[in-house]
C-alpha cells in the first residue's frame, strides 16, 4: 500500500492520517496536526477535505486514464476496469478543487488557516501529482492558490 511509513524495526504505517500522528507523536514541532483542539479539528477537516475533494479527484482521473493501470482504476487488492467517461469527471472535480482552494487562500495563509499544516502537505502533494500524472497544473487566474504552491513548494521540506 502506498504510503507507507516503514520503521527501522520493520514496523509498517500505512495510510496518511495514520503517518502523520506517528510523527507528530515522535516529532511534535512543527506540530502539523494543530496545538489547540480548535487548530485540531480544523487540521483534520481541511486536510481530509483536501484528500476527498482533490487528492481523489486526481487519483480517480489518473486510475481511469494510465494505459499501465488497466485493470487497476481503483487501488487495493482486487481488480477493477477503468472507465474512460471518469477521466472528464475527474478533470471537473479538479478544477472545482482549484477554484474553491483558491477561494479558501484568498482568506488565510494556509490550508487550515495561520499555520503551515498536514493539509497543506496534502495540498502540495495533490497539485503536485494533479501537475506531473494528469496534466492538470494550477490555472494562471487562481492567483491566490498558485501564490500559496510557490511559497509552500519552496519550503525545504518540500524539496527532500
Amino acid at each position: 500500500m502506498v504510503p507507507t511509513l516503514v520503521l527501522e524495526d520493520s514496523t509498517a504505517i500505512g495510510e496518511v492520517p495514520a503517518i502523520f500522528r506517528y510523527i507528530e507523536e515522535v516529532a511534535p514541532e512543527p506540530a502539523l496536526l494543530g496545538t489547540t483542539s480548535l487548530e485540531k479539528a480544523q487540521v483534520a477537516m481541511w486536510e481530509r477535505r483536501v484528500e476527498l475533494e482533490g487528492f481523489a479527484a486526481v487519483m480517480e482521473g489518473v486510475r481511469n486514464a494510465a494505459a499501465g493501470l488497466k485493470g487497476r482504476a481503483l487501488s487495493g487488492p482486487h481488480d477493477y476496469a477503468q472507465i474512460p467517461a471518469l477521466v472528464e469527471r475527474s478533470r471537473l472535480r479538479v478544477a472545482n478543487f482549484y477554484a474553491d482552494f483558491n477561494a479558501r487562500l484568498t482568506e488565510v495563509p494556509f490550508i487550515a488557516g495561520a499555520h503551515f499544516s498536514a493539509a497543506d502537505i496534502t495540498a502540495l502533494a495533490t497539485v503536485d501529482f494533479a501537475t506531473k500524472a494528469f496534466d492538470n497544473p494550477i490555472p494562471n487566474d487562481h492567483k491566490a492558490f498558485k501564490a500559496w504552491y510557490e511559497k509552500v513548494a519552496a519550503r525545504p521540506s518540500a524539496k527532500a
